[in-house]
């Protein structure tokens, strides 16, 4: 056979044969869940519309996944925190009607995944949850144990509260203290003491480091009156009266200059948060 024979006989044969195709795989969709603050879905860069959440209990899945660790739940575990007073007979229906309009809100089917007795909240997408990724640089930060961290891991979390619009379900309650447990550490950890009584008007710590740092600076009217503040809260609030500490530094304010300084310094020595 000649070259140029050889060569129309390749030709020939390549459009008898099937072509293959090679499509790429589709990318990885980018997901966003914000549980601080407003609840907010983005997917792609698009926002879901938060009037689309008609279904309590479809918008309540998504969020008890998301805040669960690789956004995973035994079946089981999701039936008793969505529909505790139910048996597993009756409520596993719902469950699957849930998933149903979530799948329907999200606009992909892979969005909840029933597996088995796993349910999952977008396993083959890139998510992110600001929760999680909150709680993580403050793990890291105390971890660290310096100023500049924890004041970084607080720029995540802005003082917002997780999950306002569902302050009864009980499924968010432990989340919500954890989390506002390690704001109220940071909150120490970064000696941002005005924001640490924002956070909770009874801290004590707070108040004192506030009265120290006033009387560090020479404003012993300023550090009584801080006192006076947790005094007032305390007795109000909570029934208690001021720590030893706190009745001691005020003995120290009032002109009892000769006593001995506290175990927690003196009055007017360096404020923690005054550095």
């Amino acid at each position: 056979m000649t070259t140029q024979a050889a060569v129309l006989e390749e030709v020939r044969t390549a459009r008898l044969l099937p072509r293959q195709r090679h499509d790429p795989s589709p990318p990885l969709s980018r997901v966003a869940v914000q549980l601080l603050g407003d609840f907010q879905v983005r997917v792609n860069g698009r926002a879901v519309a938060a009037s689309s959440w008609t279904r309590r209990h479809s918008a309540a899945l998504v969020k008890l996944l998301a805040l669960s660790p690789g956004r995973s739940l035994h079946r089981e575990q999701v039936l008793d925190a969505l529909w505790p007073d139910l048996d597993i007979e009756t409520a596993a229906p719902r469950l699957h009607k849930a998933a149903h309009y979530a799948r329907r809100v999200l606009g992909d089917r892979e969005a909840l995944v029933l597996s088995g007795e796993t349910v999952r909240l977008y396993p083959g997408a890139e998510v992110n949850v600001d929760a999680a990724r909150f709680q993580q640089a403050a793990q890291s930060a105390m971890a660290d144990g310096d100023v500049p961290a924890a004041k970084a891991a607080l720029a995540l979390h802005g003082g917002a509260l997780l999950l306002p619009h569902d302050l009864y379900e009980p499924w968010a309650e432990r989340h919500r203290l954890h989390l506002r447990r390690l704001y109220a550490e940071l909150l120490h950890q970064a000696e941002d003491w005005h924001l640490a009584l924002v956070a909770d008007p009874s801290d004590e710590t707070a108040h004192l480091a506030l009265a120290r740092r006033y009387a560090s600076g020479g404003d012993r009217t300023a550090a009584l009156r801080q006192l006076d503040e947790l005094q007032e809260v305390l007795r109000r609030d909570l029934g208690a009266e001021p720590s030893p500490q706190a009745v001691a530094l005020r003995r120290q304010l009032t002109g009892d200059t000769a006593a001995k300084p506290s175990r927690d310094g003196q009055c007017c020595a360096q404020a923690p948060g005054n550095r």
